[in-house]
């Protein structure tokens, strides 16, 4: 007689991965708004304006051309020529096309887990951090290792000696950072790199917000001679230029690196879409959209840190990305802070413990929504904050 099994058997790699916050967030507000509520989403991470014409023109050229099949497992030749390019003049990183891989972004930092991680193998990620950081590491069978930021969520050295041991093998980052919109600097950015030459490590840059920055400016520590084939730099135009649905991205990284990527993604996605590689030729030709989305961006920057001001919440100014990171003093944990938010206000945040245990009693707040959703749903979450008694 064949046996049944009543359940799947699944993987033990799945045990200790949790879901994506934000994903489940936007999963929420989709539900609520087919329930006809009036929801007021803070949660999501992608720029609400449409991807600009020219690029949906020139995708559209492409697939009425034809070029709708495989492409190269790296990408087409001209989009990685073209990278490469914009590395140099923009990164000033001494890219050529065989340091390009086209890709997800997202996927080049599961590529650069595979690649480069073996299980037991450490990966330091400074809090508050993107929420995928740690659950894209375990995936692979590394340990995320969580390294405390100081006051100014900047990189605190002396945390980072504590957290470095003998099975250290990457580090990574985001700047600007998801969740805080922290910029780091250029002088840091140098220290660190001194700090992973010194320890022998790989630095994995996510450089995905570089286009949004308000104050300061961007350093890719792969333009350092020293630091080029230690540092994998991850990139693309979902943020930049409104692609999110594109899934097109990119990472730089020496020819050693880029053919062990290459491989695998021989082996699982086989190629990035080709009309979505056509699209990122054309949004590599479009510096003017980016300009115009900042200058949007920092616009709702300022009226949210305005709105929130008049309040006992204390947010620090986002210097870049188009996320607010407010602490608030109640004696709730984030997690049922922003369930009671959602089920009393119908404003969607995302909680901060899901960026690190730094981030508890915070909670991250996208702008990228417009100026009434922002003024109704801050006026809800500080009639929320404010009011709120300790009553379920």
């Amino acid at each position: 007689m064949p046996i049944y099994y009543s359940s799947v058997m699944l993987s033990r790699r799945l045990d200790n991965i949790s879901p994506s916050k934000t994903v489940s967030l936007s999963n929420k507000a989709s539900e609520l708004k087919k329930a006809g509520k009036k929801v007021y989403n803070f949660g999501i991470g992608e720029p609400d304006f449409t991807t600009p014409d020219g690029i949906i023109k020139a995708a559209f050229d492409a697939a009425k051309a034809g070029k709708t099949h495989y492409t190269p497992s790296s990408g087409i030749p001209e989009l990685r020529s073209a990278i490469a390019d914009k590395m140099k003049k923009i990164n000033n990183v001494p890219a050529e096309s065989g340091n390009v891989l086209v890709t997800n972004t997202k996927f080049s930092i599961n590529l650069a887990a595979m690649a480069l991680l073996n299980p037991g193998d450490e990966v330091l990620i400074p809090e508050p951090y993107y929420l995928s950081y740690p659950e894209i590491m375990k995936l692979y069978g590394a340990k995320p290792v969580p390294v405390r930021s100081d006051e100014d969520y900047d990189i605190d050295f002396d945390e980072l000696r504590k957290m470095t041991s003998p099975r250290t093998k990457a580090l990574i980052y985001s700047s600007p950072s998801n969740p805080t919109g922290k910029v780091f600097s250029e002088k840091l950015l140098r220290k660190l790199s001194d700090y992973i030459i010194e320890n022998d490590m790989i630095l994995i840059a996510d450089e995905i917000y570089e286009d949004i920055i308000f104050e300061g400016k961007p350093f890719s520590p792969a333009s350092i001679p020293e630091m080029f084939d230690r540092t994998v730099t991850v990139n693309g135009f979902s943020k930049s230029h409104a692609m999110t649905g594109w899934r097109i991205g990119y990472m730089v990284a020496n020819e050693s690196i880029i053919k062990a990527s290459d491989k695998i993604q021989q082996q699982t996605i086989t190629c990035a879409p080709s009309v979505s590689q056509y699209a990122a030729l054309a949004a590599l030709e479009d510096r003017k959209s980016p300009r115009d989305f900042r200058d949007r961006f920092l616009h709702r920057r300022d009226l949210v840190q305005k709105l929130l001001s008049n309040s006992s919440l204390k947010s620090r100014n986002p210097e870049g990305a188009f996320y607010a990171f407010p602490q608030y003093h109640l004696d709730i944990n984030s997690e049922k802070f922003c369930n009671l938010l959602l089920e009393r206000e119908n404003v969607i945040v995302t909680p901060g413990s899901a960026f690190g245990e730094q981030g508890e009693n915070h909670f991250r707040l996208s702008f990228a929504t417009d100026d009434e959703t922002i003024k109704e749903g801050i006026e809800r979450i500080i009639r929320f904050t404010e009011g709120y008694s300790g009553n379920v």
